[in-house]
């Protein structure tokens, strides 16, 4: 499929075994490319290095490796310090490109020292994880985090391509995997009843790694999300941000519970609370809102609230990038594969339905 940006339009492959592919559609879709410098995790590049690695040596590229740490400790200024030094010791150019190969805080990395260094050079995002592959590659967002919260210094810049293989989920913890799962069912929430239904029938074949019902998930989930980025790219029309349903109290949650939690599990506890909000001011049927949190349990993600304090959960809140003219704007479901809405909540009511799930 192709997100269409006019100019900054690119393609999203998605088919098992296409790892060996990546070096070919690089010399295709980039035929300036120089170099190719690998932004990776010791993890996955011991896991699928080796195959990425043959890929782009048959293309006549060269595996330049730069390991970064796993998860939210690569997003940081430091790591994007020394990911640019690492960058200017080797001699890369303006035309090298520089490839995420891992999940979600590798791409937002690796995405983020595209934008910046000499001014900008190709970026090529490669996911490893059922998260990246079905929302964080594809859209251009890439940020790296502050001590006051997640994602407040980024930047937008759009692959060049985006490469994804079903088949290398088959080697993600079941944590990790139910994390993405989470954003699947965030998909199928905000625009896809036939989407949540297929996570419904297959919930077990997806928790299995199996590639055939991953496959059509990751593509069902990137024709969405190409959908969105090509109506509001740079989230300014209040369209793009349909996705972020869940998001509002999740980042809070997932802020002030690092670094035990994964980013899908307070996505789901984002929903949960969402859908409850949505349900209070009848937005959305009390029965839609169970079959969600059914879903989300038979995946084993939690939807309650961890124990933390109200104010730190407020302050947190506030600090999110969703935070306009001092009003906290939250997506709030109508349905089942309906589009939600976008609104202000007051602080009170916030206060309230917290209470209600038992944080003081």
């Amino acid at each position: 499929m192709t997100v269409r940006l006019g100019e900054r339009s690119y393609p999203v492959y998605v088919a098992p075994g296409l790892i060996s592919g990546v070096g070919s559609l690089i010399a295709e879709r980039l035929p300036s490319a120089s170099g190719c410098a690998v932004v990776t995790s010791e993890n996955i590049w011991g896991l699928h290095g080796g195959a990425l690695a043959n890929s782009l040596e048959a293309a006549g590229f060269k595996a330049d490796i730069v390991l970064v740490p796993d998860g939210e400790e690569a997003k940081s200024w430091g790591e994007t310090a020394r990911l640019i030094g690492e960058l200017l010791d080797r001699g890369f150019d303006r035309r090298s490109t520089l490839i995420a190969f891992g999940g979600g805080a590798v791409g937002d990395l690796a995405g983020f020292a595209a934008a910046i260094y000499l001014r900008g050079i190709d970026l090529v995002q490669v996911p490893t994880t059922l998260l990246a592959q079905v929302d964080s590659a594809i859209g251009g967002k890439a940020a790296v985090n502050h001590p006051m919260g997640k994602n407040l210094i980024g930047a937008f810049k759009q692959p060049g391509l985006v490469v994804s293989d079903p088949e290398l989920l088959a080697s993600l913890p079941g944590r990790e995997l139910r994390s993405g799962l989470s954003e699947v069912v965030k998909y199928g929430v905000i625009a896809d009843p036939e989407l949540f239904r297929k996570v419904e029938e297959k919930g077990d074949a997806l928790q299995d790694a199996e590639p055939g019902a991953l496959t059509e998930v990751v593509r069902r989930c990137a024709t969405i999300k190409a959908g969105y980025v090509e109506q509001d790219e740079r989230d300014l029309e209040g369209i793009r941000a349909a996705l972020n349903y869940g998001h509002t109290l999740g980042h809070a949650v997932e802020t002030l519970s690092a670094p035990w939690m994964r980013h899908g599990e307070a996505v789901a506890i984002g929903m949960g609370f969402a859908g409850r909000v949505s349900v209070g001011l009848g937005l959305m049927k009390e029965g839609e809102l169970e079959r969600q949190r059914d879903l989300l349990a038979s995946l084993g993600l939690e939807t309650g609230i961890p124990d933390l304090k109200l104010v730190e959960i407020l302050d947190a809140i506030k600090r999110d990038k969703k935070v306009e003219g001092g009003s906290v704007r939250f997506v709030l479901p109508t349905g089942i594969g309906t589009a939600p809405v976008i609104r202000p909540i007051d602080e009170t009511l916030i206060v309230r339905e917290l209470g209600r799930e038992g944080v003081g």
